[in-house]
């Protein structure tokens, strides 16, 4: 069964600020300090959101900002350290700022390896800042402060970002999409066993609306090896205990290993293996349920629409029917933009710089 979108959300993402108080009605806290004629004013984030720490600088602003300015007649050659002590390497930059002039140090710590594998729940940590200059061969401290921040679990996804619309925000979702992750790939040469060729070919043939079932047998294969060769199926589980509305969403490798999921994470599954494949996968979101669309063609608008929690139970077909009936039964809403209606557009999240979540 294929049902027609005429409805296509499109993310326009600005730099905005999570965390930190930033709106225009509440005035920024910064710390400020000075030293001979040279003063550090510096913004920085209280949380740090651990799923989507890789698009710090870019979808979002950076984690801090130092700005620099220097009162003397001389140029000062400055350094700059940020770090969450524990969680992520030091930031380290040393600039020269020119007589009586003024500069922004933008910075975003990596988090370390390590520390990742340990945030299975939102933990306490210290922020440090330090700035320097150098005089004489010497290097006298301008700044050196600590202060909390709260850094979220690795897997917590927040439905609720300062600076972005609720459409804007469910975008995010696409980095839990990973087609690259080796058990995807796994999944993808098992599924290769239950199509009808013996393989699995990538990308769409050409053909307009899935005629000759090209789409619809690949994504079959996979729904049957997610059934059978890994036993997958839905459990519903979703608790986190960060603030605010935050969602604990298992990745795909995950949902593999521990063969269940809930609803999102078995749309996120799904739509990684359609993405690996090169297909184009939607994420069709409603009051508290998701579910999966897939693209049958490359130049349309029309999708076979999948109720991915139906796996291991039914069959494909059966799951494409009840996909598209609940399309059906909310494509005024979504279409609206409706408050906790939404559609993610993975290959859009990819165009505005939403990429898998880089670990497994």
């Amino acid at each position: 069964m294929k049902r027609a979108l005429s409805f296509a959300l499109v993310m326009v993402v600005t730099l905005g600020c999570l965390a930190l108080p930033l709106a225009p009605t509440i005035p920024p806290s910064p710390i400020s300090l000075s030293a001979n004629n040279i003063s550090a004013d510096v913004l920085y984030r209280s949380e740090l959101i651990t799923s989507l720490y890789f698009l710090y600088g870019s979808t979002f602003d950076d984690f801090t900002i130092t700005t620099i300015s220097n009162g003397n007649s001389q140029p000062a050659r400055i350094k700059v350290e940020t770090e969450i002590i524990g969680y992520t390497a030091p930031a380290v930059d040393t600039i020269t700022v020119e007589a009586g002039a003024m500069v922004e140090v933008r910075q975003n710590p990596l988090l370390l390896p390590d520390a990742i594998d340990t945030l299975m729940n939102e933990k306490p940590a210290t922020f440090q800042v330090r700035v320097t200059y150098f005089e004489e061969g010497q290097e006298i401290e301008i700044l050196n402060e600590t202060d909390s921040v709260l850094v979220y679990a690795r897997r917590d996804f927040p439905w609720e970002i300062s600076g972005f619309s609720e459409q804007e925000v469910y975008q995010f979702l696409a980095a839990w999409v990973t087609p690259n992750d080796p058990s995807v790939e796994e999944l993808i040469r098992l599924a290769a066993n239950y199509h009808p060729d013996g393989m699995m070919t990538s990308g769409y043939n050409g053909t307009p609306n899935d005629d000759d079932w090209d789409v619809w047998y690949r994504l079959a294969a996979i729904w049957d090896a997610v059934s059978s060769e890994y036993q997958v199926t839905y459990v519903s589980t979703m608790v986190s205990f960060a603030p605010g509305s935050v969602q604990r969403i298992r990745l795909p490798s995950e949902v593999l290993g521990q063969r269940s999921g809930n609803c999102i994470e078995l749309a996120l599954l799904f739509a990684s293996a359609a993405e690996a494949i090169r297909l184009h996968p939607l994420i069709v979101l409603l009051p508290t349920h998701a579910f999966l669309a897939v693209r049958v063609d490359a130049e349309s608008n029309t999708d076979y629409f999948i109720e991915t929690t139906m796996v291991g139970r039914y069959s494909f077909e059966d799951a494409v029917q009840r996909g598209g009936e609940e399309y059906d039964e909310n494509e005024a809403l979504i279409d609206s933009g409706a408050e906790e209606y939404g559609l993610v557009d993975i290959p859009v999240g990819r165009d505005k710089g939403v990429l898998p979540i880089p670990w497994h």
